[in-house]
């Protein structure tokens, strides 16, 4: 349709609102979602994306190169909540308003920090193999995540949802947080503290901050080692909190009993990656947020986001309104 506005779509999900996205008039919507797993690759995202005016976006990498080779692009429309992907000081530069989608899938990684935790304590992967082989109840007693004490780094919308679900497993919370919530940290009882403070004295440490040069291996050889050694470590946030290779030998070891993850440093991970021969360790592949409830929430909050933005306005969740002013 001539005149129209070319919006992208580059991940798979991004088929759910497809539907909706056609009954929006004065946009042509184009699939192109092998962009989806771009990294470090200009050349590949600049040509799919060329003469799109927004891309709704999955975690495919936007440098300041990328971006200014695409005077087209008005909009990034993250599936999601983090924006790590993005370098948000050259999209600012090129007018790119960068928008994201703030806890509407806060409820599904919540879901499956306590599924990660529930099953690295109660350690059900030896348990269905225990059962599956003839034998039964072939391990001594398991610990608790029921009266355990929990250690959450970041206590945004994700970390006050997975603070919800343990306050029924009567357990005690403590959490850092740069920005409290002063109700809320009063409301459920959560002790703030520091993270050095905190490591000796968690039952199992849960992990929800974004990733920013500041938290880039927040979790290393040194906060493992101040963990007990009964610790499980749950992370459903960003690979890159860790480092991944600290952990591989704090596992290894037995500095700390087993880890839960969602999310790696280099994903998908390398078929020799020891990360994936430990047995101390439950791994999913960054599916997280990926769920029915997430998913349709997700997939309204970016439709409600394109609308605002073709309207020429700016929804709240945008990271850089100057970029918008610029235009």
């Amino acid at each position: 349709m001539p005149g129209d506005r070319t919006v992208v779509v580059t991940l798979g999900a991004g088929e759910r609102v497809r539907p909706e996205l056609e009954q929006i008039p004065g946009i042509k919507v184009v699939e192109r979602y092998e962009l989806s797993s771009v990294r470090d690759d200009d050349e590949v995202l600049v040509r799919g994306l060329a003469g799109a005016w927004a891309v709704v976006a999955g975690s495919e990498h936007y440098t300041r190169g990328a971006l200014e080779a695409l005077p087209d692009l008005k909009a990034i429309l993250r599936w999601g909540t983090g924006s790590d992907s993005i370098d948000i000081a050259a999209a600012t530069d090129a007018g790119v308003a960068v928008i994201t989608t703030p806890a509407v899938n806060a409820e599904a990684v919540a879901d499956m920090a306590l599924a990660l935790m529930l099953a690295c304590i109660r350690r059900l992967p030896e348990l269905d193999a225990i059962v599956r082989s003839g034998e039964w109840r072939g391990l001594g007693p398991t610990r608790d995540l029921a009266c355990s004490t929990v250690g959450i780094v970041g206590l945004g919308a994700i970390g006050k949802a997975v603070t919800r679900r343990l306050r029924g497993f009567g357990c005690r919370v403590l959490a850092f947080e740069p920005n409290p919530d002063p109700e809320f940290i009063a409301e459920h009882e959560v002790e703030l503290t520091t993270i050095e403070n905190m490591l000796p004295r968690v039952d199992v440490l849960t992990l929800h901050a974004p990733l920013t040069e500041d938290t880039r291996h927040l979790i290393g050889a040194r906060e493992l080692e101040l963990l007990p050694r009964h610790a499980v470590l749950v992370n459903a946030a960003r690979g890159d909190l860790i480092d991944q290779a600290a952990l591989v030998a704090a596992l290894e070891t037995g500095q700390i009993a087993a880890a839960g993850l969602d999310v790696f440093e280099h994903e998908p991970p390398a078929s020799d990656d020891p990360i994936l021969s430990l047995p101390n360790t439950i791994l999913s592949g960054h599916i997280s947020s990926y769920t029915e409830l997430g998913l349709d929430r997700t997939g309204e909050m970016v439709i409600a986001n394109l609308r605002e933005v073709l309207a020429g306005r700016l929804p709240a969740s945008c990271l850089n309104p100057e970029a918008w002013d610029s235009r």
